[in-house]
Formats: C-alpha cells, sequence, structure tokens
C-alpha cells in the first residue's frame, strides 16, 4: 500500500474508529450469556451460542487477511461494518436461540473483518527506518485507543440491558456497527501498487502454514490464543458466575469497565516494560498474573471491593497482551504479508473464543461451573509457563548472542540469520475524504 498521509485527520479517525468498533464488541459479549439464560436457556445453550461468534471467524481470518493485503482496508472496514450491523438486526428479532446463535455467527464474521483490517494499519512501519522502541510506542497508543472503547462497552451495554431491556442493547449496538459503517466510507485508501505482490487467496493457507513452521511465529499464536481466552473468561463467564452469586448485572458491568480502564492505563507502560524486559520475560508476567487474576473470581467471596481489585489487576495485566501480541507479529513477519499475519492471529484469537465456551459446555455438564473455572485455570497456567520457555528458547536459537547483541533492544536481536530484512511496505492511514 502506499505511504500513509500525514495529518491529525487520519490518526483522529483511526482512533475514533477503534474506539467505535471496541465499544460495540464489548458491550454485546457480556449481555449473550444472561440472555440466553433469562430466555430459558441452559448453560451449554448459552456456552453454544458463545461459541457460534467464532465458529465461522476461525474458518475464514486467513483468507480475510490475504483479501486485506490485495484490496487494502477500506473495503474490508465498510463490509465488515455493515455485517455487524445485520447481525444485530437479526438479535433484536424474536427467534429465540437459533436467531441468537445465527446473529452471533453474523456479527462474527463482521467484526473479524474490521478487525483484521485495524491491526493491519497498526502493524505496518510508518517509515524505512522505524526503530522498534518507536514501533512499539505507536502500537501502545493505538491500544490506547482501543482501551478507551472496552471501557466503555461493557458498561454501556449492561447498563442500557439494566434500564430499557436486552432488545434495547441490541439497538444501540446496531446503531454503533452503523456509525463504523459511515466511518469506513470515510477512509481514503490507495489501492494497493501494481508492483505489489499481493497473497491470491486460495493460496493463503499454504502461505498461513509456512508463517506458523517459524516457532517465533507459532508461539505468538499461542500467547495470543491464551491472553483472548483470558479475556473471554472475563467477558463472557464472569457475567454467568457472578449472577450465579448474587451479584446484580449493572455491577457486573461495572467490574468489566474497571478491568478495561486498568487496561486503558497500562498501556503507555508497554513500551517502558519492552525496553526493561525480556520479551519471554513480558509475555510470562502477562500471562501468568491475568490467569490467576481471572479464574479467582470464581473461588472469592463476591464482595464489590475484593472483584474489583481482582479487575483491576487482570485488567492491567492484560493491558499488555495486545499491543505485546502486535509487537511480536511485526517482529516475525514481512511487512508484505502483514495482513495475512492479522488473520493469522485473528484466527487463533477467534480459536480462543470457540473453544472457551467449549470447553466451559463440556465442562459445565460434567461439574459446576466453579469446577470448570478450577480446570481451564489449570490448563492456562500450563500453557503460560510453555509459552514463556518456548519463546524465550526461539530467541536463543536464532541469535548467537554477543557483547553487543545483549545490549540491544529486543526487537533488534530477533531478526532471523541469514535472511535479509524486508523492505517495509508503506501503509494507508486513513484519512478524511
Amino acid at each position: 500500500m502506499r505511504p500513509a498521509r500525514a495529518g491529525r485527520s487520519a490518526t483522529a479517525l483511526l482512533a475514533v474508529l477503534g474506539v467505535t468498533y471496541w465499544a460495540a464488541h464489548t458491550m454485546l459479549r457480556p449481555l449473550i450469556g444472561p440472555y440466553v439464560l433469562a430466555g430459558g436457556g441452559s448453560e451449554q445453550q448459552a456456552s453454544l451460542a458463545l461459541a457460534s461468534f467464532a465458529i465461522l471467524p476461525t474458518l475464514l481470518a486467513i483468507p480475510l487477511g490475504a483479501l486485506t493485503d490485495r484490496w487494502g482496508v477500506r473495503t474490508l472496514l465498510v463490509v465488515g461494518g455493515a455485517t455487524m450491523a445485520v447481525g444485530g438486526g437479526v438479535l433484536v428479532l424474536p427467534l429465540g436461540l437459533p436467531g441468537v446463535v445465527a446473529s452471533q455467527a453474523v456479527i462474527g464474521v463482521g467484526t473479524l473483518a474490521v478487525w483484521v483490517s485495524l491491526q493491519t494499519v497498526a502493524t505496518l512501519p510508518q517509515a524505512a527506518d522505524e526503530a522498534p522502541r518507536a514501533r512499539n510506542a505507536r502500537l501502545a497508543t493505538f491500544s490506547l485507543f482501543l482501551a478507551a472503547g472496552q471501557a466503555v462497552g461493557p458498561a454501556l451495554g449492561t447498563g442500557v440491558a439494566e434500564v430499557g431491556g436486552y432488545a434495547a442493547s441490541f439497538v444501540v449496538y446496531t446503531a454503533l456497527s452503523l456509525v463504523l459503517v459511515g466511518l469506513g466510507l470515510a477512509v481514503r485508501v490507495e489501492r494497493p501498487t501494481r508492483g505489489a505482490a499481493p497473497v491470491p487467496v486460495l493460496r493463503s493457507f499454504r502461505d498461513a502454514a509456512a508463517m506458523v513452521r517459524v516457532p517465533a511465529v507459532a508461539t505468538t499464536l499461542v500467547v495470543s490464543f491464551t491472553a483472548l481466552v483470558v479475556l473471554d473468561i472475563r467477558t463472557a463467564y464472569h457475567p454467568l458466575v457472578l449472577g450465579q452469586a448474587g451479584v446484580p448485572q449493572w455491577q457486573v458491568g461495572l467490574l468489566l469497565s474497571v478491568a478495561a480502564a486498568a487496561a486503558f492505563v497500562s498501556r503507555p507502560f508497554f513500551p517502558l516494560a519492552m525496553a526493561r524486559l525480556r520479551e519471554s520475560t513480558t509475555v510470562g508476567l502477562v500471562l501468568v498474573v491475568s490467569s490467576v487474576s481471572v479464574v479467582a473470581v470464581a473461588f472469592v467471596p463476591p464482595v464489590p471491593w475484593l472483584l474489583a481489585v481482582l479487575a483491576a489487576v487482570n485488567g492491567f495485566a492484560l493491558g499488555f497482551a495486545q499491543p505485546l501480541t502486535l509487537a511480536l507479529m511485526a517482529d516475525h513477519t514481512p511487512a508484505d504479508r502483514r495482513g495475512l499475519a492479522s488473520g493469522l492471529r485473528s484466527t487463533a484469537n477467534r480459536g480462543a473464543q470457540l473453544a472457551n465456551p467449549a470447553a466451559f459446555g463440556l465442562l459445565s455438564g460434567v461439574v459446576p461451573l466453579v469446577g470448570a473455572f478450577g480446570v481451564v485455570g489449570g490448563a492456562l497456567l500450563v500453557t503460560s509457563v510453555a509459552s514463556t520457555w518456548a519463546l524465550r528458547r526461539a530467541a536463543r536459537s536464532t541469535t548467537a548472542p554477543s557483547s553487543a547483541d545483549e545490549v540491544a533492544p529486543p526487537a533488534v536481536r530477533r531478526q532471523e540469520p541469514g535472511r535479509a530484512a524486508a523492505a517495509p511496505a508503506p501503509v494507508a492511514v486513513p484519512d478524511t475524504a
């Protein structure tokens, strides 16, 4: 894609896109499980509705990433926002559990298209000589905008549902999706240059498989998967377990917003952590702290101040996950395949949103919901430790550090040996039309 247009209007538009997208996304997710239960459904049916959100996106993320490389971000933004709005309209209709499942499948595809586009814009280099520390600072700023939407969404969704019912929340979600369509139309993106070599969509799975064979890329996907499982437990299953404990819905929404606000506060500390700590150390701290804090909610007394502390700790730790995995992806994939890499990362994320409800659905048929929290929490800890070890091993295997390497920033040392640095593909940043 062509060089970015400078200007505050471009940055402001990208920021508003990120805030609106995550506000819509996070306002809806906590409502689906309680909505199914309120309609007389079981915990297994609630898990089915939650899992349907990720089935199609898990299959389509890689082709959508390839399409982003070929068509640019504007088309995917507009189509994704429109698909989200269609799914919201289906959810408003009184179609029972089949309607909820269908709406979640449609919404999952729409949110995926928008998110792949936003990731692609964020991770492509802004200049040929962009330093890793400058890139990390830019990713932290981008994630800061996204965290603002994540902080607003849960309180908005549960607050509207408390006052006007679930249908009112679904209408607000649909309206925000239409706003995304309008913002996408305002994006000005140049088509790829003729010299570009986009990945053919039908070949995208093979090229994605080649990416995964790089150990650092595979570990990055596992880290992203684990972080999304933790986030999905917080947004989809805390409302269920806290509702069973008698916590009012508005308090659950407030707790989710406390976690999102803590994630917002943590974003500016990301570049500092990356400059001071090893990459693998940062990954270990993020995954272990967030996993322990998210599972502990099911086992502690439902005291408001204690739940608020756990929410803040979880949000602060998990706030590092998004810019961290974006930085890992930018470090280990070529710039002209960044859309495909974004689709691959989204496949891992949607796989988490599919595997998490499936695991809870199966476990809740055998043990109480609290017991399912314990089993999933143990698996998260094992995955967290294994990811930390694998990332450290991959870093050692790709580098024979000299004394100069020891003091170089981690991102500089991670280039694959024997491979020339890929020339960064310039990125088109949205501007007002």
